[in-house]
């Protein structure tokens, strides 16, 4: 008897962390009210249904106020929002948020933040994060975070003001904002914020990098605000995942696009067209940015296609392709010397 499975199965064999899909979209749950699944892109229609003093909409104005580091107004082509009343019947609202999200996998969305982060909500919907190729930007006023919601899928920010009324800045969106709105593999740390401000202690800075929690700080001589971390809770970067993910998913689509137009036979002419998908997706992936280059070559084999007699019977292909992310440096240890000889040369 046949046993159904997907066409297309991609296992990741690492030295590098298996994560999440390459989407720049953001879904923001607010418990403002209750509100279906909706896209937006712009702050003026998020206030004509929640209104200009919720704090979903003080919250988008944080999330599409970023630019990069070149000064470009960072606006993405849309991010939805789910609204959420904190239930009155006794259900958790966390068991709401994990309802929701389940409801609304097939819309466009990667990457979650709320109005309403707790250690509880982060704990209850890490397996959904895992399960589903999805990321978590929550925010935290305490440490340590508990062992149970260490994942390479929840990068925590610091924000000890999370729970006041007029005074809440919103830093997760603001760095949400910028990191994923800039696409997948996009760094994260040292990254500059605009509507936030810098009000970690000196003293804690040490404790939160410690505990993996972004935290926001200023730099340099002309005091730029920036985010310094980009740690998930198991210690992954959180590029790395995003980039990962990317890599992942848009492999599965390349795939299954040849699968379905042209099929692979189980003989030299299948093998080669297979190396030859590949190899063009892999170069694909390195013109975005993803692969690493060495030599002006990208860093990544596509390993020659055989198949067992088993294989065969199974109608069964299994290629492996090995990569080298062109992920960021976050620190630079300067050696500079000083002497009174001569120095000559360069």
């Amino acid at each position: 008897m046949a046993t159904y499975r997907e066409p297309v199965k991609i296992v990741v064999d690492k030295e590098v962390a298996l994560t999440v899909a390459a989407l720049n979209k953001t879904l923001i749950v607010t418990n403002d009210k209750n509100a279906d699944f909706k896209y937006y892109m712009n702050s003026a229609d998020v206030a004509t249904d929640f209104g200009n003093n919720s704090k979903v909409y003080k919250l988008v104005e944080t999330f599409l106020g970023q630019v990069d580091g070149d000064g470009n107004i960072l606006k993405p082509d849309f991010f939805g929002i789910i609204g959420i009343e904190t239930p009155s019947d006794g259900t958790k609202i966390e068991d709401k948020l994990k309802e929701a999200l389940n409801e609304n996998l097939d819309k466009e969305w990667y990457a979650l933040i709320t109005t309403f982060d707790t250690p509880d909500v982060i704990k209850a919907i890490r397996p959904f994060l895992t399960e589903n190729r999805r990321v978590y930007i929550p925010e935290v006023k305490a440490y340590p975070l508990d062992d149970t919601i260490k994942s390479d899928r929840i990068a925590p920010f610091w924000s000890p003001k999370m729970d006041e009324t007029e005074d809440r800045e919103y830093k997760a969106a603001a760095y949400a904002g910028v990191v994923i709105t800039k696409g997948a593999g996009y760094r994260v740390s040292m990254v500059e914020l605009a509507g936030v401000t810098a009000d970690t202690e000196l003293a804690k800075k040490p404790e939160l990098t410690k505990n993996n929690i972004t935290f926001v700080e200023k730099r340099t001589s002309e005091g730029y605000i920036v985010a310094n971390g980009g740690i998930t809770t198991n210690g992954t970067y959180l590029d790395e995942t995003t980039a990962v993910d990317c890599i992942i998913v848009n492999m599965n689509e390349n795939l299954q696009k040849v699968l379905i137009k042209k099929g692979f036979r189980q003989d030299d002419k299948g093998y080669v067209l297979m190396e030859e998908t590949l190899h063009k997706f892999m170069q694909e992936m390195g013109a975005n940015n993803l692969i690493a280059i060495k030599d002006e070559k990208y860093e990544y084999k596509v390993f020659p296609v055989t198949q067992t007699q088993t294989e065969r019977e199974q109608r069964l292909i299994r290629p492996r392709v090995l990569f080298r992310l062109a992920d960021w440096a976050y620190f630079i240890d300067l050696t500079l010397s000083l002497t009174r000889k001569d120095i000559g040369g360069k």
